[in-house]
């Protein structure tokens, strides 16, 4: 029985949360706040020189990191990740910082990820 065959598969992401057929989930209404709390704080994701690379106080500063690909490397392919997966925990960043995104907030996320990044 030859196991090696399995190593390179790929688990299908999970399908989207039954909240994505009845929630209209865009930036400015839903993923703005969960952003501004998680990722574009003084000191990190701020556009003003912090420790995390990119603008995220605006979608166009954002769209860059979610066309290519990087948001949703970062945010739900390496979430169990303490230092890649975002947010990084606390041992990482400022104690004051909450390790990880509610399972809500990544429904939201996963809804307008789903739904394109649909800003307004």
């Amino acid at each position: 029985m030859n196991f090696n065959a399995c190593t390179a598969d790929e688990l299908p992401p999970p399908p989207p949360p039954a909240e994505c057929d009845t929630l209209q989930v865009t930036y400015v209404n839903y993923a703005k706040p969960i952003i501004d709390e998680s990722c574009a704080y003084t000191g990190c994701h701020d556009g003003l020189g912090g420790i995390g690379p990119g603008d995220y106080t605006t979608y166009d500063g954002l769209l860059p990191v979610l066309n290519g690909g990087q948001f949703k490397n970062r945010v739900f392919d390496r979430r169990d990740d303490p230092v890649i997966g975002m947010p990084p925990d606390k041992s990482v960043y400022p104690e004051s910082l909450k390790d990880d995104l509610t399972s809500s907030e990544l429904d939201l996320l996963r809804c307008w990820m789903e739904a394109g990044f649909p800003e307004q």
